[in-house]
């Protein structure tokens, strides 16, 4: 629980998280998992978000947390409803005294320090979970991103990147001072995550339509290009070649869900791959892999790389960024290129043709899972909420 040890006037200090929508993802549960933490006698908190997110309900339900759904704070740049947006979180933070403003996901995070610094709020904080800019982009609007963040991080008491890639590449472009950043990994609750009994797999599988011993590979992701979602389908075309009898899900929603589903039929592989869209209950699937699978062009660290450990489920992701401050090459996992399918697809075959790797990998996951934890986290953060290095 992050407390305060030391408050003004015995009086909670008022914390403010700003987010641009409370999507099914990593940011997304990072910022609701730390308010809920967060002791509610120490704390007055405030939750500013877009509206329209799968979390809506879970943040509107949280005790102790005052939660302001905006529909004028939209993903996309809108000149209009941005400039809408900056003035009602300038006035709210200047209304509400607020003393602590932490910012997640980049729209939020430009936005929300912007407001801040006009409200003059005594300490802003920002966390990177992924730079806007990739080398994927073209010339002029990576340019653009990196500009807008250079002139954000003047505005930031401290910058939280969520691994040392993050954080370098950030020095690199000029973001921001070292004496600023701190590398903090993404936490996750690892209450409902846990090694599954063969049981519980069989039910899994079978609650699918798969047969109970089939083999099982998943991916959990955000369906957009960023986590190249069409890869792990051709990455499954390849597995099936070997291992006809395999299964695969690919938990999640986005963008890129018409693409995938096409490409799914285009294979001939309706039999074998489900989208589940988004599920409530990844603790309860994710045990039942027998590889955890992410295809990522590029990444700052994702919390289901931890959840996978913690559910003792070895993994074969792209050797991207963060992904490889997770993953230990053949020990808790195998890394691949991106971009490169078949090179998935040939370490998924390995991994499923040879039960005791899994199982070592698996058992050296569980080992290292603690330093991806809530509790992990939320201690980190305490300090610097507390104004300590």
């Amino acid at each position: 629980m992050i407390q305060m040890t030391e408050q003004k006037d015995n009086q909670a200090v008022r914390f403010l998280t700003v987010i641009t929508k409370l999507e099914l993802g990593g940011a997304q549960q990072v910022a609701l998992n730390t308010l809920a933490q967060m002791d509610n006698h120490c704390y007055k908190k405030y939750l500013i978000s877009g509206h329209g997110g799968f979390l809506d309900d879970q943040a509107r339900a949280m005790p102790g947390l005052n939660t302001f759904l905006w529909k004028s704070f939209k993903h996309p740049i809108r000149p209009l409803c941005d400039g809408v947006t900056l003035f009602r979180l300038t006035h709210f933070m200047k209304k509400h005294r607020i003393a602590i403003v932490h910012t997640h996901s980049s729209k939020a995070g430009l936005l929300g320090r912007w407001a801040a610094r006009l409200a003059g709020v005594p300490m802003i904080i920002h966390t990177i979970h992924g730079w806007p800019f990739h080398d994927y982009q073209n010339k002029l609007m990576r340019w653009f991103y990196i500009r807008l963040e250079r002139w954000a991080a003047r505005m930031s008491h401290v910058l939280i990147a969520v691994s040392e890639a993050t954080r370098k590449k950030g020095l690199a472009q000029g973001i921001g001072n070292a004496e600023q950043y701190r590398v903090i990994h993404p936490g996750s609750d690892f209450s409902a995550f846990f090694p599954a009994e063969a049981k519980m797999c069989r039910s899994v599988r079978q609650e699918f339509g798969f047969d109970a011993d089939a083999p099982l590979v998943g991916m959990v992701a955000c369906l957009k290009a960023q986590k190249a979602p069409e890869d792990f389908v051709c990455a499954a075309k390849a597995v099936l070649r070997e291992i006809p009898k395999a299964c695969f899900f690919l938990i999640g929603d986005g963008a890129e869900r018409d693409a995938v589903e096409k490409r799914v039929k285009k294979f001939g592989m309706e039999d074998r791959f489900v989208l589940t869209g988004w599920r409530e209950d990844v603790a309860r699937l994710m045990p039942a892999f027998d590889i955890l699978v992410l295809t990522s062009l590029w990444e700052g660290l994702p919390c289901v790389l931890g959840q996978a450990m913690a559910s003792a489920v070895p993994i074969v992701a792209t050797d991207v960024e963060g992904t490889r401050e997770a993953v230990r090459q053949d020990k808790t996992g195998v890394l691949v290129p991106p971009g490169q399918p078949e090179a998935a697809g040939r370490a998924i075959i390995r991994l499923l043709q040879d039960k005791s790797l899994r199982q070592y990998m698996g058992e050296q996951g569980l080992r290292e899972a603690e330093k991806f934890s809530l509790s992990f986290m939320v201690a980190q953060l305490d300090r610097i909420y507390r104004g300590q290095r």
